[in-house]
């Protein structure tokens, strides 16, 4: 009996133990904090201490607030940042400051003067109207006149490729590029800017500009570092702004050898164009508006063998990086489409073929349009109606048989050339310093006959 007693009571006290409230005694005490090394602290300095005052700081663990070190330090300032940039019309400047002391240090900018445009379109263009836009500088509010413009740019035709013997836009209808090329880079490279550009897109009605990119005489392959790399960003500078101003752009391996008779080649200079098509495509991989020219006048005794072999090792550069519309040059100055014909390149897309033509010297079209006719896409990426040494008379019956050729067809072409030389294939008068203004008093015959001819097909009035 005494024993069923004993074991009651012992189940009693155990279920009276096991009911007890098992929280903990001290609810506000911090838990404790596991083990670890202190290895990573911050400076703790005592109060009232003053910027670069030397005092004894102590450095607390930051994780269990543990001193790690007691050292003489400076307080130092606590800075921040503060930065505007200039702009056309106002200062910027480069400012840093302490928020518990006086401490401050700023770099100030001067206004740079020149303006960043932005187009506003007012009206949209269509194929049967003109639209209405108008630029503003971004900086300062600057405004130009309200200017018409025609529906043949970037903005409204978008990426370009190669169907059949057929430019065609991004919906995949019939395109037409119109444009002027730039002289070589290395001697006029002052007219690839935003205001000469805008100019020209408006007034004469272009969508495509064409940055010659000489090889030789003083051009990228010969220049010295820094003058090569001011060449290669005014092409990258060209291409932007076409970009704003909604055209297209033609970067074109100038090579011509007039002078250097290696240059009559491509192949001479053919690691130089590795390397710069293989930088520049991908620098402007984003930049839908860009076509690239690999050759421009292969000539002597250049067989179009080469110019395959060259273009067979360029080629694969760009498509690295891009699918953008290449244009391949030919023998005899680009004007042998025959050998294109009887051996054209095979596997590749989006190429088209360039044809050179100076009507007082070439009145043959032929070749131009046998070619298409054969399904063979053609560019002509450099023209004029004086003779081919872009010197002469222009010969504007002459030009208007190319023209109707051209046009018939829907082959795009680039006149040469924008520059002030001695010539009458440069737009603007000899001797002129003035880049922007392309009113006819300060263009020449071929630039006003230009700009006469190029406004009636763009439907400017």
């Amino acid at each position: 009996m005494n024993k069923i007693w004993l074991i009651l009571i012992c189940l009693f006290l155990f279920v009276l133990t096991g009911c007890k409230d098992n929280k903990d005694p001290n609810p506000d005490k911090e838990p404790d904090i596991p083990p670890h090394e202190c290895i990573e602290g911050e400076w703790e300095f005592p109060e009232g201490t003053k910027c670069l005052e030397e005092v004894v700081a102590t450095l607390k663990c930051s994780i269990c607030n543990e001193p790690m070190e007691v050292s003489i330090k400076k307080k130092p300032h606590h800075e921040l940042t503060e930065e505007k940039e200039a702009t056309c019309s106002e200062d910027g400047y480069y400012k840093k400051y302490c928020t518990e002391c006086d401490y401050s240090y700023s770099i100030p900018s001067k206004a740079t003067g020149l303006h960043e445009y932005k187009y506003e379109i007012f009206s949209e263009a269509t194929a049967t109207s003109l639209g209405l836009k108008q630029k503003t500088c971004v900086g300062c509010g600057e405004q130009s006149k309200p200017v018409k413009y025609a529906a043949n740019g970037f903005l409204d035709h978008g990426k370009l490729s190669v169907v059949g013997p057929d430019l065609v836009d991004e919906h995949g209808e019939k395109f037409q590029l119109i444009g002027i090329s730039t002289h070589g880079l290395q001697w006029y490279a002052q007219y690839v800017n935003f205001d000469t550009l805008d100019a020209l897109h408006n007034e004469f009605g272009i969508n495509v500009i064409r940055l010659a990119l000489c090889t030789a005489e003083g051009g990228y392959c010969e220049a010295n570092p820094e003058r090569k790399e001011y060449m290669y960003q005014k092409v990258v500078e060209g291409v932007k702004i076409a970009a704003e101003l909604d055209m297209y752009a033609i970067v074109d391996w100038h090579m011509v050898g007039a002078e250097d008779p290696r240059d009559k080649n491509p192949l001479f200079y053919k690691e130089e164009a590795v390397a710069f098509f293989s930088r520049i495509s991908e620098e402007l991989k984003d930049y839908d508006n860009v076509l690239y020219e690999i050759m421009n006048e292969p000539n002597g005794s250049t067989t179009w063998a080469d110019c395959k072999a060259y273009a067979e090792q360029i080629i694969p550069c760009i498509r690295e990086n891009s699918d953008a519309i290449i244009l391949v040059g030919n023998p005899k100055w680009t004007a042998d489409l025959n050998s294109v014909m009887a051996d054209p390149l095979r596997g590749y897309t989006n190429l088209m073929y360039t044809y050179h033509f100076y009507a007082a010297d070439h009145g043959n079209t032929s070749q131009v349009r046998t070619a298409y006719d054969r399904g063979f896409p053609v560019f002509i990426s450099e023209y004029g109606f004086m003779n081919s040494d872009g010197d002469g008379d222009i010969n504007p019956t002459a030009g208007q048989s190319w023209m109707k050729v051209l046009n018939d067809r829907n082959i795009s072409y680039c006149a040469w050339n924008i520059s002030n030389t001695k010539g009458s294939a440069s737009i603007f008068v000899h001797g002129t310093d003035d880049i922007y203004d392309v009113s006819d008093s300060n263009l020449k015959v071929w630039g006003q006959y230009l700009k006469a001819m190029y406004r009636k097909n763009a439907g400017l009035k």
